[in-house]
């Protein structure tokens, strides 16, 4: 069983959260988005846990390469996924509201802004 790190995120909301990542994989949908999803395993209790999907749409990575003239890599999308997960951790005081979040072609651009991957 792989050792997981667990990393602690204070969240504007003013909830304390502890998360690990748990894996990547690539869904596909005959009906709705597609994408690559990143689960979480996230507590704001330390007594409880649970997991939290992040998906990265297909149709956000293509607009994101689109305007940006290059592929958007693995680690950058895990980077998107995370950085989408952090926003609703400031974003939302109620931990259970967080099951499925999503990066879309309307936001994708100020999830990675403040990573500058174009620098």
């Amino acid at each position: 069983m792989p050792v997981r790190r667990m990393k602690t995120y204070s969240g504007d909301s003013g909830v304390v959260y502890q998360y690990y990542f748990l894996q990547s994989r690539t869904r596909r949908r005959l009906f709705g988005r597609g994408g690559t999803s990143f689960l979480f395993r996230v507590s704001s209790d330390r007594k409880t846990s649970f997991v939290v999907e992040v998906v990265v749409e297909e149709s956000a990575a293509a607009r994101w390469e689109k305007s940006h003239d290059r592929p958007l890599g693995d680690t950058e999308k895990y980077a998107a996924a995370k950085m989408r997960l952090f926003r609703a951790f400031d974003e939302s005081s109620r931990p259970e509201e967080l099951v499925h979040i999503r990066v879309s072609a309307s936001n994708i651009e100020s999830v990675l802004a403040p990573l500058h991957l174009d620098e």
